[in-house]
């Protein structure tokens, strides 16, 4: 049952179910994926996180739109990534970036979702003050 102000997007997959489809997901998958697989495993991953966070009956053309916002990000976290792997030049940088990498986040996918539906969808703290856990003492090692 929902709250007035909660969105309704029909039955939501329970945390059990939800961690049964992404370890089926992954046992599905072969040892060495293709470019596509990976890919498409991405998106479903998505498709249960919506179909978790926010109902399974989230409209498809909103899922697409938040597909098409997770590659944006997805080539921010590779950029990010990469930073990662010259820390050493890189390590002021690197909290800041990862930092600001969820903030953009959460910032494009208000282009598709509403307040009410960030905060069900990343909880209410991190959809107004998106952050990560870094300790920026470990990045060094």
């Amino acid at each position: 049952m929902t709250s007035k102000d909660e969105p309704d997007h029909g039955p939501r997959l329970s945390g059990e179910e939800y961690d049964r489809a992404i370890v089926a997901l992954y046992s599905d998958m072969p040892p060495v994926p293709s470019r596509q697989q990976r890919r498409e495993l991405r998106r479903r991953e998505l498709d249960l996180a919506i179909d978790h966070r926010l109902g399974r009956g989230f409209p498809r053309a909103r899922r697409d739109a938040l597909w098409a916002v997770q590659q944006k990000v997805e080539r921010r976290r590779l950029r990010l990534m990469f930073k990662y792997l010259l820390r050493r030049f890189f390590s002021k940088s690197l909290v800041r970036d990862a930092q600001g990498l969820a903030g953009y986040l959460v910032e494009a996918y208000a282009t598709v979702l509403n307040q009410a539906e960030l905060e069900q969808f990343f909880g209410r703290e991190e959809a107004r003050h998106p952050a990560l856990p870094i300790d920026p003492e470990q990045l060094g090692k």
